[in-house]
């Protein structure tokens, strides 16, 4: 029952972080269109930033489920939080710094993959749980 409930919850994060990544690479198909491949590659960079950290927060907290498990579930959410803030901004970082791309692209990519990702969470969690 625990590693049936575990897959549930870990396929519905890891739902939501490529749902994050769809509307990055949604985005940057726009960019392209209206602009060029650069900007578009450059906003693909920054919501990459922000959305492979996410990836790697999901697989380290989701393997926590279940009553029994509640503090480490937490102790690993603070944890993996952390790391993914600190790893969001070198990879950031890195981008600008080492890319030649432009700023204002990867800023935009980082955005559409953190608006996105928390406004399909508030909808996703505000539904009837019969319909999860």
């Amino acid at each position: 029952m625990a590693r049936s409930l575990r897959n549930k919850v870990q396929h519905e994060a890891y739902y939501l972080v490529w749902l994050q990544l769809g509307i990055v690479c949604l985005i940057a198909s726009i960019t392209w269109i209206m602009l060029d491949i650069n900007h578009a590659m450059a906003v693909i960079s920054g919501g990459f930033a922000y959305g492979l950290p996410n990836l790697v927060f999901v697989w380290l907290v989701f393997r926590f489920v279940g009553a029994h498990q509640t503090s480490q579930f937490i102790a690993a959410f603070f944890a993996g939080e952390a790391f993914k803030l600190i790893l969001s901004g070198i990879l950031f970082v890195f981008i600008v710094k080492y890319l030649p791309v432009s700023l204002l692209s990867v800023l935009i990519g980082f955005i559409s993959a953190i608006i996105p990702f928390w406004l399909v969470c508030i909808w996703y969690f505000m539904r009837p749980f019969s319909a999860k």
